[in-house]
């Protein structure tokens, strides 16, 4: 979408859409902000809104959601059940419709830069025009390189080669040219290629949908008046995520709703503060999960991915557990653990555990943490966090709030000493994490912290004079004074008045807040992407979406003979009332739904004569490495992690029979299972802790998930973006 850095993608512009597809995307139910989500669709979109009667929700999820339970009670609704990893076919089967069938807003496809679209009245334009070279590596033709000047793209007008900013009206569209004996091909001509590779009905048949609906829903999707298509983490969090996002950004290129008025909206640039870091120092040298990083090892590929192309700022963290035991590409001394419970949350987490067990892999390990959770029970120093009542920070909000919003954090418990500052929490041994680390960084001697640690007279002790800082300066000017009105409101918060949400062009109305770029260039190909090999081929990646389901660090499929053996898909999702670590541990929460279970739908549960309530006993092509003696440690403790393992990679579970899911799944929502967070008893000295059974209540996953088959000890990964394959992990389930 061409955004600033760390900016919030894009969601629906409930109010006045009058279309939606969602595609996994759990809203109503989860997601973030889900509460303000739901209440704009189910107000706006659903009831109030200008378009309201006619509004149509299709839910795509292969478990019939309360987002899909939502859109089809009155009867107007769908749900389409598409099978796990197959977004890629369906994504790219409605781009193929829609192209195959003139669908899609050709005016604004041929606008080939920034003027041409301001005389039209857009406020976006388009790569849709630019020449691309089809020999390796693809990347746009400039006007150097075809001779015409100094331009970063080139354009064909009425077929001659044009600097792209020298254009004067529209460019051709679906075109190609050979020039120096180089072929080149417009954006739009590559796109319309690589999406016509598969038919309608092979496409359809990969994700186990009835003939005809990927054209029904593109034929109904450009027929609307307001059409969006969105995402969260169904589509992306799998092998060929980083496609599957890039095909549904498409989607709402092709109809023009970028920042539109009822379209696909940006997240808006937050309110910005600032700590000046005189004297500052910045990160050097290689990730150890070798994230944001070009391989350029003695070999011609690496022996372990290396992801440099999309990787996200948050970093690979499968990679970073399964490299450390490695020793890859160096060995680390010491562990800091914060705000995460990869030990639980990470998928195929038996790698986890035994990298945090593992005295040569880890030889410190600590952890900031509130509660005992089952990472921080495996470190060798814990240093305890307050509550989320008791912090100071800030943050802003997601779209679809079409106005600026930042919220200010403070301690509703606890004091905080007039004259320090420091702040006092109500259990006298805990710290909050900000204090935690400034502290961890002045006995580390580092100098941006302490004494003149924000500038000359600046002292950055503690967690409120650093945040007192950062809103004295750009968007805020008052600091933490209590008397000023960023600390009464709580924040800093934009009228929310019409003519603070849309501005009217000649073309419709846009959207104010547009993600930071106000006028910018929508970017089909990626270029960036297509200029990365992959570190284990050697190969270049592809600059378009792929059609593909799940495949290995070789980019190479699955082997189909895995699912004759093992024919059932894994499948998760997250409860209304629950996140996924953090809070089973709240009893009032926990007996909203004490236990969850494995759901089968009930054509499964015929053929394997079981009914809601019996037990099963499932295992994945990965689970039987539990027994290997690379898992020493965790397999001398496995009975305290999972009270439900069977042995030889097998665990049971008890299932419930529903037709919310679609046949062939074997679906477990997170957060139970706990075996840290006070679900088992634990000692600090000889004085046994606050426990409680009911937390352990229920089933866990992640011991589940499949390996990739060429590295086998970690969990399957997009070589481009760097997310995990969460769903469809190939499982046998017998009865016991």
């Amino acid at each position: 979408m061409n955004l600033p850095p760390y900016e919030i993608g894009n969601y629906c512009d409930y109010e006045h859409c009058d279309y939606l597809i969602s595609v996994g995307s759990n809203i109503t139910q989860a997601d973030y902000p889900m509460q303000t989500r739901t209440r704009y669709l189910q107000k706006f979109a659903k009831r109030t809104g200008p378009d309201a009667k006619k509004f149509k929700h299709v839910v795509v999820d292969p478990r019939f959601s309360n987002a899909a339970a939502k859109a089809t009670h009155n009867g107007v609704g769908e749900w389409v059940p598409l099978k796990p990893a197959s977004d890629g076919y369906f994504l790219l089967g409605m781009i193929q419709w829609i192209l195959a069938n003139n669908r899609f807003k050709k005016e604004y496809l041929t606008i080939p830069n920034e003027l041409v679209a301001k005389e039209k009245g857009y406020r976006t334009w388009t790569d849709m025009t630019y020449l691309v070279g089809i020999t390796e590596p693809r990347t746009f033709l400039s006007g150097k390189n075809a001779g015409l000047g100094q331009s970063d793209y080139v354009v064909l007008v009425n077929g001659k080669p044009t600097m792209f900013q020298e254009a004067t009206g529209k460019a051709d569209l679906d075109a190609s040219i050979t020039i120096k004996g180089v072929e080149y091909k417009t954006v739009f001509r590559l796109l319309k290629e690589r999406a016509a590779e598969k038919s309608l009905a092979e496409c359809e048949a990969v994700c186990d949908i009835p003939a005809g609906t990927i054209a029904r829903l593109a034929g109904e999707f450009t027929s609307a008046k307001r059409p969006v298509i969105e995402m969260f983490r169904g589509p992306v969090q799998q092998t060929n995520g980083w496609y599957n996002g890039q095909a549904l950004c498409i989607l709402n290129i092709l109809v023009d709703n970028i920042d539109r008025k009822g379209g696909y909206i940006s997240g808006h640039a937050a309110y910005k503060g600032d700590v000046k870091a005189e004297n500052g120092r910045k990160p050097a040298g290689i990730r150890v999960d070798t994230a944001k990083a070009i391989y350029n090892g003695k070999k011609p590929v690496s022996t372990r991915p290396w992801y440099s192309a999309y990787s996200t700022m948050r970093g690979v963290t499968p990679n970073f557990f399964s490299n450390v035991r490695m020793g890859y590409p160096y060995r680390i001394k010491a562990y800091l653990n914060y705000y995460n419970d990869p030990a639980y949350t990470m998928p195929y987490n038996q790698e986890t555990i035994e990298a945090l067990l593992d005295l040569k892999a880890m030889p410190l390990t600590f952890s900031i943490d509130a509660y005992m959770g089952e990472t921080t029970s495996l470190c060798d120093y814990v240093l305890p966090d307050t509550e989320y009542l008791e912090r100071i920070g800030g943050f802003k909000t997601y779209p679809p709030v079409k106005t600026q919003v930042w919220g200010v954090r403070q301690p509703v418990v606890g004091t905080i000493d007039p004259v320090t500052h420091d702040y006092k929490p109500i259990r006298p041994d805990n710290r909050t994490g900000d204090d935690i680390l400034i502290m961890l960084a002045k006995e580390c001697g580092l100098p941006t912290f302490g004494k003149d640690g924000g500038g000359k007279g600046v002292d950055l002790n503690n967690s409120w004079q650093f945040w007192d800082e950062y809103y004295k300066h750009k968007d805020f000017g008052d600091g933490l004074d209590p008397e000023k009105p960023l600390v009464k409101m709580g924040g800093k918060f934009q009228n929310p008045s019409p003519q603070n949400q849309y501005e009217s062009w000649p073309s419709g109305d846009y959207t104010i807040f547009h993600g930071g770029r106000k006028v910018r260039m929508l970017m089909t190909y990626q270029e960036k992407v297509a200029t990365y090999k992959n570190s284990m081929t050697g190969k270049y990646m592809d600059g378009l979406p792929l059609y593909r389901t799940i495949v290995d660090c070789l980019e190479q499929p699955l082997d189909p003979a895995i699912y004759q053996e093992y024919p059932f898909q894994l499948h998760t999702w997250k409860e209304t009332f629950h996140t996924q670590s953090r809070t089973m541990n709240n009893l009032w929460l926990a007996s909203i739904k004490p236990q969850n279970y494995a759901e089968i739908n009930p054509a499964d549960a015929e053929r394997l004569n079981v009914k809601t309530g019996d037990w099963v006993k499932v295992k994945s092509p990965s689970s039987e490495m539990i027994e290997s003696d690379q898992y020493q440690n965790y397999r001398k403790n496995i009975s305290h992690y999972y009270p439900n393992y069977l042995g030889k990679g097998w665990f049971k579970f008890q299932i419930q029979v529903t037709s919310r899911i679609r046949p062939g799944l074997f679906s477990v929502s997170q957060s139970y299972g706990r075996f840290g967070a006070g679900a088992r008893k634990w000692y600090m000295g000889d004085k046994e802790q606050p426990n409680d059974q009911r937390v352990a209540a229920g089933f866990h996953i992640n011991p589940l998930y499949m390996t990739d088959p060429v590295l086998k000890n970690r969990v399957l990964i997009d070589p481009v973006g760097g997310a995990t394959q969460s769903y469809g992990t190939p499982l046998r389930v017998e009865r016991i």
